[in-house]
């Protein structure tokens, strides 16, 4: 269920772009790398066991 939000940050940031909020879509896309990046070394660490 959590991993729906950096598909709809990801929309949302699209969304700023396409309506020429450069920066505003510039932070939403930070903002969902940030949580995949956060998400990946969570579930490699736990689940996948991988070291990072």
């Amino acid at each position: 269920m959590y991993m729906f939000l950096p598909f709809l940050t990801a929309f949302i940031g699209l969304m700023l772009v396409w309506f020429e909020k450069r920066l505003a879509g510039l932070v939403m896309l930070a903002i969902t790398v940030g949580i995949l990046i956060f998400w990946f070394r969570i579930h490699a660490t736990t689940h996948l066991n991988i070291s990072l």
